[in-house]
């Protein structure tokens, strides 16, 4: 059984993968792939029916480049934003139909009727104050790492974020993952992270890294939130 599309499907793995089963392959330098520890196939609590993960929320410097950003970049359409009060400000954004862009379009009266029952929206929330320090994952490494986008065509999407000029690409199709800098930071990988791992590990860590991101594409929005653009086969 060859598992070279599920390890490129699978997200970046933060840390080495580990399980019981190992499942022999060789990836794409000869050595043999990393174990993969798969699921239970038992059901979900019943009780759970129906959930399902609606968006994700980001606090943002500057409203007016996030949304730009968001709308130009990855062609998610501005639902609405909510004007609280002259400092706050809460905007949300998302795809047509559920989540996935060009499959049906739609109003944004009906983007908005559709709002809690639609996956993948993004919340920004802008909060005017002279101070606000927000740490994003590629400043100082925290809770989250990314977000993931997938797309039908990764060259096509890569060639359109260089076209666009604006958008910070971290990663390029067909690159090594970086071993410093924002990216590294966001994944949790920085200098005193690997020192407190043997370079043999350090090294094992490194080729499964770049393994799975090979097909990937990382760039960052103007708040340094890192997004992981990976194909859709």
């Amino acid at each position: 059984m060859k598992l070279s599309s599920t390890l490129l499907a699978l997200s970046s793995l933060s840390t080495a993968l580990s399980c019981a089963t190992h499942l022999p392959r060789q990836n794409g330098t000869g050595s043999p792939a990393p174990p993969i520890d798969f699921g239970p196939d038992a059901p979900s609590d019943p009780a759970t029916t129906g959930y399902f993960i609606n968006h994700v929320s980001l606090n943002v410097q500057n409203l007016t480049a996030s949304l730009a950003f968001y709308t130009e970049a990855l062609g998610l359409r501005h639902i609405f934003t909510v004007r609280a009060t002259p400092r706050l400000s809460i905007a949300y954004l998302g795809h047509a139909r559920g989540g996935r862009n060009g499959t049906g379009y739609q109003t944004t009266q009906e983007l908005l009727r559709d709002k809690n029952n639609a996956q993948g929206l993004v919340e920004m929330i802008w909060l005017d104050v002279p101070r606000r320090d927000i740490a994003s994952p590629s400043k100082r490494t925290n809770g989250v790492g990314h977000i993931g986008v997938v797309v039908p065509d990764v060259d096509a999407a890569q060639a359109r974020l260089e076209a666009l000029g604006s958008v910070g690409i971290l990663k390029r199709v067909g690159e090594d993952t970086p071993r410093s800098g924002p990216l590294a930071v966001s994944q949790g990988f920085s200098e005193g992270v690997f020192a407190q791992v043997s370079p043999e590990e350090r090294r094992a860590m490194e080729a499964v890294l770049d393994e799975n991101n090979r097909r990937f594409i990382y760039a960052q929005d103007p708040d340094g939130n890192i997004l992981e653009i990976q194909p859709q086969d």
